[in-house]
């Protein structure tokens, strides 16, 4: 058995065929319903001006809470500021939002809006000077072909923690404790750590790693003599021209002894 209700085209044509003398077999095998939704279309149709197809009727259940307006003053504030919340919503505009709930409005904007509630990424904050610097570097260099850049050394730094606390989540029942070690995620005031630096080129990729002691951190003097003993052999292996880094302060690329 086909499904039962229909859509004002598929009545329509149904009613079509009727009228050209098809069975109402044929009828409900042409539009996918069943016999008895043919058979209760003839018949609510029998008294109806030939051509007048019956409007669907309206479903049971409550109103819906929100209007046209209120989805449209949804929209805009969400879109206006991203970050603000249901809750806020509702305190915002109570006149329209009085009789609505902070989970109907959620659902408004995940189902209806198409504005879900998604975790913000993470994003260096650049100051405008910062801006400044990074369009001068893309004009100066932005009719560089790709075999100049693949001529080009890269370099750059990152410090591995030995003990992190990963957040997670856990299922833990209202008998136990909060603080039971089953149910904690284990941290450390001063872990150790550990600074790795890598490069690489467009001509042959990676160029290599080199790992510092344990908690020593990159200085002018000791960045020195990473690039002497690490960074010359791959240079002259990858064959390039240029030599690129970031100027971060903290590993002293900014100091004159580099």
């Amino acid at each position: 058995m086909g499904r039962k209700k229909m859509q004002m085209a598929e009545k329509s044509r149904a009613l079509t065929l009727l009228e050209k003398g098809d069975s109402v077999i044929a009828v409900a095998r042409d539009i996918g319903v069943s016999r008895e939704a043919i058979y209760q279309l003839k018949r609510s149709t029998s008294s109806f001006p030939p051509g007048m197809v019956p409007k669907r009727k309206s479903g049971s259940g409550a109103p819906k809470k929100t209007t046209p307006r209120t989805d449209k003053l949804l929209k805009r504030e969400v879109t206006s500021y991203p970050s603000i919340t249901s809750f806020e919503l509702k305190n915002k505009h109570p006149e329209l939002l009085n009789c609505v709930s902070t989970r109907k409005i959620r659902h408004r904007l995940q189902k209806d809006l198409g504005l879900p509630c998604r975790r913000a990424a993470k994003k260096p904050m650049l100051t405008a000077a910062m801006k400044k610097k990074r369009l001068i570097f893309c004009k100066r260099y932005r009719y560089w072909t790709t075999e100049e850049w693949r001529k080009v050394m890269f370099s750059d730094e990152s410090t591995f923690r030995l003990v992190r606390g990963v957040p997670k989540m856990v299922r833990r029942p209202s008998t136990a404790s909060r603080y039971d070690p089953k149910y904690t995620v284990k941290t450390m005031k001063h872990p150790g750590s550990v600074m790795v630096w890598g490069a690489f080129s467009g001509n042959m990729d990676r160029a290599g790693l080199y790992f510092l002691p344990r908690n020593v951190t990159k200085k002018g003097s000791n960045y020195i003599t990473v690039l002497k003993d690490h960074l010359l052999t791959f240079w002259r292996i990858h064959q390039c021209d240029h030599f690129m880094h970031d100027g971060a302060p903290a590993v002293q690329h900014t100091s004159r002894r580099s």
